[in-house]
């Protein structure tokens, strides 16, 4: 299994051991939506196959956040709150009022809940508990609000913030770009977008484009920023590199394993792999970009 985005915190305090996490991940463990419930949200086990809400590879520790969500459209809601309109509109010989419109389309939802149908899914993180980091799988903002606020609430002195460094992420590619010297483990590759610093933020993007130096030089002589960048480190991760430092299309090159006999050791040997050298792609990221800010 790899992580396909990656948004990193900074474990800044709380005292996190293995069994401590598992005890209280286990405790608040995903429940299955009430009948006037719109969502739960608990830990699920990261491997169906197991019966622990930790996957441990030595101090490397698998998460996995479940969100349960009833279906509910708007047009459902609408449709049947419609047809009550309706029916109130011929009794009283007028139209509902605006309180009586929301008043009738609350006790809809409250009627269609029972029958909604529920839908779940997982959001993946890794404790790397030598390096004191969380880093969630997610390209969304929301989603790893989400998968921290939780954790929060499940492991009481736990403390997070988002990781941060002393160069800017757009101000780093953006010289880059401009032809300062890029450390010698990245490379560019061909996917790049800036964006205009005014207010009408102009935008240019380049995909699957051989990035010519003059072109987009010219572009930052302009006023533009680099916001995205796609690269590739040591010759064994290509990643795109945003402007709020998250890390999104991860794909490994060539560094999987496939001799491994079961799904068990391959998952396994997926999980040691990937934190071995994610862990390692984010600390060159950080160096690349002045170190960490811990202000």
């Amino acid at each position: 299994m790899w992580f396909r985005n990656l948004q990193a915190y900074r474990i800044t305090g709380g005292n996190i051991t293995l069994n401590r996490l598992e005890e209280a991940l286990s405790q608040h463990a995903l429940q299955p939506c009430m009948q006037m419930e719109m969502q739960s949200r608990g830990w699920m086990v990261p491997r169906e196959e197991q019966e622990n809400f930790v996957h441990a590879f030595g101090q490397q520790w698998l998460t996995a956040l479940g969100i349960e969500k009833k279906l509910l459209p708007a047009g459902v809601i609408n449709q049947h709150a419609k047809t009550r309109l309706t029916q109130i509109e011929q009794m009283q010989g007028y139209k509902p009022g605006k309180k009586q419109v929301r008043d009738i389309k609350e006790a809809t939802i409250i009627e269609l809940l029972p029958r909604a149908f529920t839908q779940r899914h997982k959001t993946y993180a890794w404790i790397d508990a030598i390096k004191n980091r969380l880093v969630i799988d997610t390209a969304g903002a929301h989603k790893a609000d989400e998968f921290v606020e939780v954790l929060i609430k499940s492991v009481h002195d736990l403390t997070l913030a988002p990781l941060e460094t002393q160069i800017s992420p757009s101000s780093a590619m953006t010289r880059w770009l401009s032809g300062d010297d890029l450390p010698s483990i990245f490379t560019i590759d061909r996917d790049c977008e800036l964006q205009g610093m005014n207010d009408e933020k102009a935008t240019v993007k380049y995909t699957h484009h051989v990035l010519d130096a003059e072109e987009t030089a010219r572009h930052i002589r302009a006023g533009k920023k680099v916001i995205k960048l796609a690269m590739t480190w040591n010759n064994k991760i290509s990643f795109v590199l945003h402007d709020n430092l998250q890390l999104r299309r991860i794909t490994p090159l060539d560094i999987l394993k496939e001799s491994a006999e079961s799904t068990e050791e391959l998952f396994e040997s997926d999980f040691a792999i990937m934190t071995g050298e994610l862990s390692q792609l984010i600390t060159d990221i950080i160096e690349a970009l002045g170190g960490e800010d811990h202000s």
